[in-house]
């Protein structure tokens, strides 16, 4: 099962990199403005789009480098654009962008990039307004190409089902079906657990992750953070103890690597009960994940 950082954790590492931010801009003489509407990719054309658009950039120690952008005026937040050919995607409302790439391996560029935003124009949305948004949003990314993603170690699981699943035990992150749209009490549940909906298109992986604080009995602030991965950074808790050698020839490795990962999925969906659980056998894993994909990738080279 994937483990993803709580969305409140992302902002209070957001908030200390800010500060850093805010020294930087009190000792600087000129800075570059951040424009309102900004455009992010990933790899080394991510970096170019940074350096441009000016982007803060913040080194530590570790190697790992950070790119961030950020909209103070409540009244007037950012727009960001995801550029990936007819997969393109555009968020609004957005308060920080961060993107994360590694100086020991420079040939990957930017590998991930966070985007921080509300559902809403307003600070408060109700929930039904704020399900609405969410469910808006989630069409337009099916309606650019993208496709489900059910973490290689999870049950194959649609709809309603897949939420009930989500629903079943305290701390399960399960991928959402974002087809389903869920009625107002059961969004009033879902709401409570930071529910996470993940797809993926042509090599690079999204998460989506839904945030909620209650202001009074039916209105609350939502905020979703978009976490856009490369393919090796989607995997590479499955080299995370490796040498930098091998993460270079990760293809070469993968399909090795998840197979404890498929078992685990088989497991698990053995012991669903049938009665309320259905396989959804027809289920497209990304291509990074079929068995021989190692061997092709290996035979490319």
């Amino acid at each position: 099962m994937k483990i993803s950082k709580k969305l409140w954790s992302i902002i209070l590492i957001a908030v200390v990199i800010l500060i850093f931010i805010l020294v930087q801009k009190f000792y600087a003489k000129e800075k570059a403005m951040i424009p309102e509407k900004i455009v992010i990719r990933l790899g080394v054309e991510g970096q170019a789009d940074a350096k441009t658009q000016g982007f803060d950039v913040m080194s530590h120690p570790s190697g790992l480098y950070f790119y961030t952008a950020h909209w103070d005026n409540p009244g007037k937040l950012g727009v960001v654009r995801f550029e990936k050919g007819s997969n393109s995607f555009e968020i609004g409302n957005v308060q920080i962008v961060n993107g994360t790439g590694d100086n020991d391996f420079p040939e990957n560029g930017v590998e991930n990039w966070d985007v921080i935003f509300r559902v809403a124009s307003t600070k408060t949305s109700s929930y039904a307004e704020a399900r609405d948004n969410a469910m808006a949003l989630l069409g337009r990314l099916r309606a650019a190409g993208w496709k489900r993603y059910i973490e290689t170690s999870d049950p194959r699981l649609t709809g309603k089902e897949a939420m009930l699943y989500e629903l079943s035990e305290p701390g399960l992150i399960y991928s959402m079906d974002s087809a389903y749209t869920p009625t107002i009490e059961e969004w009033k549940r879902i709401v409570e657990i930071e529910p996470v909906w993940s797809f993926y298109a042509n090599g690079v992986f999204v998460d989506l992750t839904l945030s909620y604080q209650a202001s009074t009995s039916d209105m609350g602030v939502y905020l979703m953070d978009i976490k856009i991965s490369s393919a090796i950074d989607n995997y590479s808790a499955y080299f995370s103890k490796d040498d930098d050698d091998i993460k270079r020839q990760w293809k070469k490795c993968l399909s090795d690597r998840l197979e404890p990962a498929r078992k685990e999925r088989l497991m698990r969906e053995a012991k669903l009960d049938p009665k309320k659980y259905t396989i959804d056998t027809t289920y497209q894993a990304p291509p990074f994940e079929a068995p021989d994909f190692s061997a092709e990738a290996g035979a490319a080279h």
